[in-house]
């Protein structure tokens, strides 16, 4: 990888990671919305849930128009828009109506910023690197800020945490200007030059379906692992333990990519991604003490941030203007915000078993999906580079 191009990638990765920090530090976020603004957990959930449909609704608009954005400018009006509205969050807390409609915003901003940045690694030769680093750096900040929300909450309050990611959205406007501006001319498009084009072909709606489905699958495990600790008589600590242990193992599982590149191409590494998933929920619905619930919880973490490079590389071949990958994230956030209610409606009087064995059934259908995206993405795609 050329110096050069690990620097962009780097810059990147930090205003990209800035752009989803409501969805890194999420559980940590609700707790201090209830515990300092006296929210009901339902409504601070809900809040939370506004909040990322307004990404989904924003990427999916987008995903029309991608040949026609200019990146640096709509990043750096959409995380303005993002900042203003996060400010309005911290002041209108105890105004439910007016929170929502800010956190509907605010998700509507952030999005767009979002879309905007990953649609920009598209760009470049070594995309699947680029995605390796940005999917890195999302863990080390999520680790980072579910331990030191919770440690300064009562210090921070609601106000100070949503003036301080208003404040890290100023921050990354700082960094638009490394964003290639208008869309590039296309060469070696295998389909229409036109978004709808791109969207309609074969390859991009099993690369976007499996998405979709790749996310439902890991948010409807990842809704009731904790649980199935409690239900196996495990202490609080080793809970805690066993799920830290599983998010930092998500650290070099995304960090990989960025060593091999796409010397595998990128379907192999999918299927083995995949398969340590399934292992892993096998193991959870075998698990019967701390050592095999661990190791089950590392092979979904790993498996997790393992496979994001890999998916999103493969939609960044699709277009290089961010077609795909626009409507990848969308579906990405919506099958994410499905998951729990799936294994809410599954789960029944602590049926755990339910809930990761229908994980299991959509893992499986989400690897059909990008194994048929990859027979119909043609050799030779285009491989963008700037």
């Amino acid at each position: 990888m050329r110096i050069k191009d690990f620097r962009t990638f780097c810059i990147l990765s930090l205003a990209g990671t800035i752009s989803i920090m409501p969805l890194l530090v999420l559980p940590a976020m609700v707790g201090v919305l209830v515990d300092e603004s006296g929210m009901s957990e339902s409504f601070a959930g809900f809040s939370a849930s506004v909040n990322f449909l307004g990404g989904a609704a924003i990427a999916l608009v987008m995903a029309f128009y991608m040949h026609h954005i200019n990146l640096r400018k709509f990043t750096a009006v959409a995380l303005l828009a993002a900042a203003v509205m996060d400010v309005v969050s911290a002041y209108s807390s105890g105004h439910e109506l007016i929170f929502l409609l800010a956190r509907i915003a605010a998700g509507v901003g952030a999005g767009g910023a979002y879309t905007c940045i990953v649609a920009a690694f598209a760009r470049y030769r070594e995309v699947d690197r680029g995605y390796g680093i940005f999917i890195t750096l999302q863990f080390v900040v999520s680790g980072i800020g579910l331990y030191l929300l919770p440690v300064y909450a009562t210090s921070l309050g609601t106000k100070g945490m949503f003036l301080m990611i208003a404040g890290l959205e100023v921050l990354a406007l700082l960094l638009v200007r490394h964003l290639p501006g208008k869309a590039v001319r296309q060469r070696e498009e295998p389909f229409k030059v036109s978004e709808l084009g791109v969207m309609l072909a074969p390859a991009t709606i099993f690369a976007v379906i499996g998405f979709g489905l790749f996310e439902t699958a890991n948010t409807a495990q990842f809704t009731y692992v904790e649980r199935l600790g409690v239900a196996i008589d495990l202490a609080d600590q080793k809970i805690g333990t066993a799920l830290l242990i599983a998010s930092l193992a998500g650290i070099p599982g995304a960090f990989i990519i960025v060593l091999v590149g796409d010397r595998f191409g990128r379907t192999g590494p999918l299927a083995l991604g995949i398969s340590i998933s399934v292992a892993g929920l096998l193991g959870l619905i075998f698990a019967q003490g701390f050592i095999s619930y661990l190791i089950a919880c590392i092979c979904m973490g790993f498996a997790w941030a393992f496979c994001l490079p890999f998916i999103q590389g493969m939609l960044a071949l699709l277009d290089r203007n961010g077609t795909a990958i626009a409507a990848g994230a969308s579906a990405s956030t919506i099958g994410g915000a499905a998951g729990p209610g799936i294994a809410a409606a599954i789960v029944g009087n602590g049926q755990y078993q339910n809930v990761f064995m229908t994980s299991i059934g959509l893992f499986v259908l989400c690897l059909i999906g990008f194994v048929m995206a990859g027979i119909k993405l043609k050799p030779g795609t285009a491989r963008a580079e700037i």
